[in-house]
């Protein structure tokens, strides 16, 4: 079984020509990681100067011109303790 390599929030750069005359320019960062379909990992990634995401494979991932964030041990949190992680302002309520 495959595991997913990178996580929300990494910049990504795909192979050359992976998708042909349609391949993005630039890096992409990766949305979301998708459920395993077939024995390929997938991800949900969303390139500069492009507002809709593409599924692309794992695969086609360049892995020298990309690399995973670092992943923060158990327990440890940027956050300081002392705020919520709710934004009160972003809330909406009905009328």
């Amino acid at each position: 079984m495959p595991k997913h390599r990178y996580r929300s929030g990494d910049t990504i750069v795909l192979k050359s020509r992976v998708l042909g005359s349609i391949q993005p320019q630039g890096s992409g960062r990766i949305m979301s990681a998708l459920p395993e379909a077939q024995g390929l990992v997938r991800y949900r990634v969303r390139f500069e100067h492009e507002n809709f995401d593409r599924s692309i494979s794992q695969d086609d991932i360049d892995t020298t011109a990309s690399s995973p964030r670092t992943r923060e041990p158990q327990g440890a949190s940027p956050r300081d303790g002392t705020s919520s992680w709710i934004n009160p302002n972003a809330i909406r309520t009905r009328k």
